[in-house]
């Protein structure tokens, strides 16, 4: 039997035509287990099964496990292309069960995912509520404001893990995000400067607004993912923007816990932080021995940015 690797996948990804599933046999002598590269670009190990189970085991990372019917019943699992390297090792493992032990499909993939997700049971600690807030109204703008503007390199730009007065930081353009799930876009400013726009460059304020609930749309898992698959052209990006949501205290073993909160995005709106724009004077100077200052602003009767405005602002990041 030959195991499946790096090799198998290039080969498939290379004779795939555009907007078509590709799939082969995982072994030569084993006509129930297929491997695939989908039309999305997610990866694929389908087994042939008699019956399709009344559970599947919860997703693991961007491994899921699901059932696909069409002609006969399979049982998909799947990931990522950047959660390659985990499907490969689940895959090489269950093939190796099922046809060199003769266990049962179904048992197989429970039991070695099972075993996956013990090995990356976190110790770290898990992301508070605000934090898990305020991560994801970043993630989301820089998805999808910044990265369809600026590219890749808005990585580079990302300064909040850095404990920067503002969450990007351009050559020309500051921006900074607030994100909240209150019903009016009521937001807390944490430092006195916080809306000051720094000598010669214009500073943008976005804010996001998010419902939380039991049925949303979406965790911070689900943004973290997808702003991977825009960066995956780019490795050093990647690197970067890895090396930063470390910085904020993710790590890969969250997905597991059963704490990620749900969110589904409800509006976003984008101003410019000049003239009227609520905030304390630039001038303004803390009394002496007054080391912090928090207050808030209501952002909801203010006029905010057309689309093209803030693609005319942004290029100059």
């Amino acid at each position: 039997m030959v195991d499946i690797t790096q090799d198998h996948w290039a080969s498939l990804r290379e004779q795939r035509h555009p907007h078509e599933d590709i799939y082969e046999q995982a072994a030569e002598d084993l006509e129930t287990a297929l491997i695939g590269v989908s039309d999305d670009g997610r990866l694929h190990l389908l087994l042939a099964v008699d019956v399709a189970p009344q559970n599947l085991p919860p997703d693991l990372q961007s491994l899921q496990v699901r059932i696909l019917e069409g002609g006969r019943t399979w049982l998909d699992v799947s990931a990522r292309s950047h959660h390659e390297e985990l499907l490969t090792l689940v895959a090489n493992k269950v093939l190796h069960a099922i046809h060199i032990e003769g266990r049962d499909p179904v048992v197989s993939v429970e039991r070695i995912i099972d075993d996956m997700r013990a090995a990356l049971r976190p110790i770290a600690p898990e992301l508070s509520v605000a934090e898990q807030i305020g991560l994801f109204g970043e993630l989301w703008v820089l998805s999808n404001v910044l990265l369809p503007t600026i590219g890749p390199r808005v990585s580079h730009l990302w300064s909040g893990p850095e404990r920067e007065r503002h969450d990007f930081i351009g050559q020309g353009v500051h921006v900074e995000v607030k994100t909240t799930t209150r019903s009016e876009p009521k937001h807390e400013i944490s430092r006195f400067d916080q809306l000051k726009a720094p000598a010669s460059k214009r500073l943008l304020f976005v804010s996001v607004m998010l419902e939380r609930s039991l049925g949303g749309d979406e965790t911070l898992a689900d943004r973290v993912d997808e702003i991977r698959e825009q960066l995956v052209s780019d490795g050093r990006a990647l690197d970067v923007f890895d090396s930063r949501l470390a910085q904020l205290g993710w790590h890969e073993g969250l997905r597991q816990t059963g704490a990620l909160l749900r969110f589904t995005f409800r509006d976003v709106h984008v101003f410019e932080v000049a003239g009227n724009f609520p905030r304390l004077p630039d001038d303004y100077v803390p009394p002496l021995g007054v080391t912090g200052i928090r207050y808030s602003i209501n952002v909801g009767s203010l006029p905010s940015l057309e689309v093209s405005q803030v693609h005319e602002v942004l290029l100059t990041a």
